[in-house]
């Protein structure tokens, strides 16, 4: 039997069971922005928002308003269900 110190916590396992199986909003749009080969400064552009924002967003450090998640969506021809992992 395993000793009780090699089993991990419950919260460790449902935050890898998280990370593992879904993606963060930043890796949904990395890989919508590759597809269209797509800049964050062009993007910035399109979606009418900062550079800094662009960037913020690709660290995971923030999470767009719903306004900026409609024409980061737009810009990047993919739905914003798609960028908030509701659609896969």
């Amino acid at each position: 039997m395993a000793s009780r110190s090699s089993i991990p916590a419950r919260k460790e396992v449902n935050a890898f069971f998280f990370f593992y199986f879904f993606d963060t909003f930043a890796d949904r749009l990395k890989s919508a922005m590759e597809n269209q080969n797509m800049t964050p400064v062009v993007l910035s552009a399109l979606a009418g928002v900062s550079l800094i924002t662009v960037m913020r967003w690709l660290k995971g450090t923030y999470e767009p308003r719903h306004t900026n998640l409609c024409k980061v969506a737009r810009a990047l021809n993919v739905s914003a269900d798609y960028l908030c992992g509701i659609e896969g």
